[in-house]
């Protein structure tokens, strides 16, 4: 845990942050979600914390860094600080969660059961695209499958589902998976 929080401290303390606004995919469909708690995973800054937060939910945005969560100063932000390879998510207490540009399949079961029924997840993160101009993060297990996030919560009832190529802030070229759904008994 040290070492990652100790990376990615450096990495906000070093490098600037073009991205201040909150994300599409969020702005686009959190008023899906009841007003109530949001839950926001590998938070960063708090860009979409912020935003959530602004338009009436109570948030809790958690992020391996210390450093990036100084950034956050709402008073309907709760900050914690954690590993996420180890963080559980309470079962049944959240109406919103959301996972932006961040992948650890381990806590998918953790966000089914973390939302409550009619609960919305709203999930974007990178995924395998083979192509030399394409980006890949050193480890390819930070990388969705194509398809994968659509099989991951088939059991939810998805609203949204696409995989598209965006561009990043620093102009390189991305394939990114994005997912809407609905927790709901079905039987």
């Amino acid at each position: 845990m040290e070492k990652d929080r100790e990376r990615w401290n450096r990495k906000y303390s070093e490098e600037e942050f073009p991205l201040k606004e909150p994300s599409d995919i969020v702005v686009r469909f959190y008023n899906l979600a009841e007003k109530g708690r949001a839950l926001d995973i590998a938070c960063g800054t708090g860009r979409n914390a912020i935003f959530l937060a602004e338009n009436g939910f109570t948030v809790d945005a958690v992020d391996i860094s210390d450093v990036a969560l100084k950034n956050i100063n709402h008073h309907n932000v709760n900050t914690i600080q954690a590993d996420l390879d180890f963080y559980r998510i309470d079962e049944g207490s959240y109406d919103l969660i959301i996972n932006i540009n961040f992948l650890s399949r381990r806590l998918i079961p953790f966000i089914k059961e973390g939302l409550k029924e009619g609960g919305v997840v709203i999930f974007e993160t990178f995924t395998l695209k083979e192509g030399e101009d394409y980006f890949l993060p050193k480890n390819r297990e930070y990388l969705l499958r194509p398809n994968e996030l659509l099989y991951l919560f088939s059991d939810f009832y998805i609203l949204f589902y696409q995989e598209r190529d965006r561009i990043k802030p620093d102009g390189e070229k991305a394939f990114v998976s994005s997912l809407v759904a609905v927790k709901r008994c079905l039987f």
